[in-house]
């Protein structure tokens, strides 16, 4: 029984990350701009993931190569290909008080050096 609490209890928690969130980010190496997140959730509790994010006025789409979802914490791995450079940002947040919000660490994925490190924020989309 105290199993079938903790469970019903994690994916109800996990439930208010479903949906569309808008933002902004900022990084250390003077990049900024939107991003979204896009959060789903199958009726088997499996969790899905879109991330868009524009860098210099033009829209960046993202492959997603891994996600958690941990009750109100997010985290979402993914590359993307920037002017033929492959990078892996890996993203971590926390939802409270309806906002989503956290950190973000991007590397190039030929040799895993640092590209940017920062910050970002998002609300629910209406």
């Amino acid at each position: 029984m105290r199993l079938l609490t903790f469970l019903l209890a994690t994916m109800l928690l996990g439930a208010g990350l479903a949906g569309s969130f808008k933002g902004t980010y900022s990084g250390s190496s003077g990049a900024s701009g939107d991003i979204t997140f896009v959060l789903t959730q199958s009726d088997s509790g499996d969790w899905k993931s879109e991330v868009t994010f524009t860098l210099g006025g033009d829209t960046v789409k993202t492959k997603i190569t891994a996600l958690k979802v941990d009750g109100s914490k997010l985290r979402v791995v993914y590359t993307f290909d920037l002017q033929g450079t492959v990078l892996e940002s890996t993203v971590t947040g926390d939802l409270k008080d309806g906002t989503l919000a956290g950190d973000y660490h991007t590397k190039a994925v030929a040799d895993g050096s640092a590209v940017d490190d920062g910050t970002w924020k998002a609300t629910a989309a209406q």
